[in-house]
């Protein structure tokens, strides 16, 4: 079977994460390490090379490890295997992500026996266990990160589904079936392959000519090509947002009003059918979609209104220059369009000066994470969230690992630290909309659309199980001689 990604990864780094949606950099660390958790379609975490992550109180967790699992060099995968990489995830020269979330709580970690250990946190957190699963699910053995000097010499060595054959950087890799793999008969493919094609519409040709198995993206980019003989889509029932991110640390959007003024200065339905080529979208309320448990309707972003938007960006003005805003993206078809109609829309407003800056797609968050050198950075696809957390804390709280804009708000802290120290579903939602009420007063980062991904695929493609962002888990996939049945 054949995958097909958008960018490659740089170095096998188990501690290096970027988010669990399909057709990423954590498909490939997931092939061959394997989720210690996982969370389902149905919002439960899932036991995956570790029997469950539980707590009875939300503030003492115990990890149970499954019995006699081994890394492929042949050490155990154990507690202590566990520990040394989440400490070593803590520790800032690693340069870990999650560095930050790991080092609140690791020091309480406490082997237990060779299958358990336990995690003390500093406060109740009742989502623990699916940010786990998001954040930090990857155990390398440690005989091979303590072999490897540099990050790039790290060899992969897990006890995942699959072990890595060939690498050839920025253009496929090939991995093998793990015969010792902890859950036999699985994995059922004897090889994977994933192909590295940065521009959708060739991912797309790629897939209908059966050069490859299947790639993830959305139904308004596949078009009548998801009819073609011997292609099937498969959409993965999780909800998405699309969004840009605000820096606010320098420059225009450091001002609320010049948030505000954005939001107010393009119509988001239009923006949304600029982007896809398709219509009839509508912009989403809130954070929470309509149909979460969570929504709050009254709490609304702010709505397209030409004039005003006119008069927050006079209001901004500093010595009667231009606004300039960079607008940050990168360079495929579907980024290329909206970047273009975002500068095109706000260059119709007086005294506004946009820049489009398009950068490579494995550059990107370098540019706008690390640097911080936008005003404006749109990162491409939707960032799913099943279920509020870890997503929400990771978009939204101080030093959230997804809060590329450095957005940073005390109350929002507090509101969502609420959420997340109690069961009780009435003080969950209460919490929840705190946070919606902040989101539209604070407008820490832009969100103008919202979709499901889909999976564009062989129609001989069976065991299609999505977990967490729609990562699919790959012990699971097999091909059928022919079509699956339905």
């Amino acid at each position: 079977m054949t995958i097909i990604n958008g960018s490659d990864i740089r170095s096998w780094d188990p501690a290096i994460t970027s988010g669990t949606y399909p057709g990423g950099p954590m498909d490939v660390l997931d092939a061959v390490y394997g989720f210690l958790v996982y969370v389902d379609v149905g919002g439960k975490v899932v036991g995956g090379m570790a029997e469950g992550l539980t707590s009875t109180d939300a503030m003492t967790w115990t990890l149970r490890l499954r019995d006699g699992v081994t890394f492929t060099d042949g050490t155990p995968f154990d507690a202590e295997a566990v520990k040394y990489n989440w400490e070593r995830a803590a520790d800032p020269a690693t340069l870990a992500p999650t560095q930050a979330f790991m080092a609140s709580w690791v020091k309480s970690i406490r082997v237990v026996d060779a299958r358990t250990l336990t995690v003390t946190l500093p406060a109740a957190n009742a989502n623990f266990a699916a940010q786990v699963a998001e954040l930090c699910p990857f155990i390398a053995s440690p005989a091979a990160l303590r072999a490897a000097k540099e990050k790039t010499d790290i060899k992969p060595v897990g006890a995942g589904a699959f072990t890595l054959v060939s690498w050839n950087q920025g253009i496929s890799m090939t991995l093998a079936r793990n015969p010792g793999y902890w859950d036999a008969p699985r994995p059922y493919l004897d090889t994977l392959v994933f192909k590295i094609i940065p521009e959708t519409n060739s991912r797309i040709a790629t897939v209908v000519q059966g050069g490859a198995t299947m790639m993830a993206g959305y139904p308004y980019q596949f078009g009548s090509n998801a009819r073609a003989r011997g292609v099937a889509t498969v959409e993965i029932p999780i909800r998405g947002i699309y969004r840009a991110y605000f820096n606010q640390v320098r420059g225009i959007f450091t001002d609320v009003r010049a948030r505000e003024a954005f939001y107010a200065a393009i119509d988001r339905a239009r923006l949304m059918q600029a982007y896809t080529q398709t219509a009839g979208y509508k912009p989403p309320g809130n954070y929470f979609g309509s149909r979460s448990p969570y929504f709050d309707g009254s709490h609304a972003l702010p709505a397209y209104d030409r004039q005003k938007a006119q008069a927050l960006f006079d209001a901004v003005k500093t010595d009667g220059k231009p606004v300039e805003i960079r607008i940050v993206t990168y360079t495929n078809s579907d980024l290329k369009r909206l970047g273009a109609y975002v500068q095109q829309v706000l260059g119709s407003y007086s005294g506004v000066k946009p820049v489009l800056v398009e950068v490579d797609q494995a550059m990107l968050s370098q540019r706008c994470k690390t640097q911080l050198d936008f005003d404006l950075c749109f990162e491409g696809g939707v960032m799913v969230s099943n279920g509020p957390e870890p997503v929400i804390s990771n978009l939204l709280s101080s030093g959230g690992v997804f809060n590329w804009g450095q957005y940073r708000s005390a109350a929002m802290d507090a509101a969502l630290a609420k959420a997340g120290s109690t069961t009780d579903p009435v003080a969950v939602k209460a919490a929840y909309a705190e946070v919606q009420d902040l989101m539209a007063k604070d407008l820490p980062f832009y969100l103008f659309g919202e979709e499901t991904r889909s999976l564009l695929l062989r129609d001989n493609t069976g065991g299609v199980v999505p977990s967490n962002g729609g990562i699919l888990q790959k012990q699971f996939l097999f091909v059928c001689a022919e079509a699956c049945a339905k």
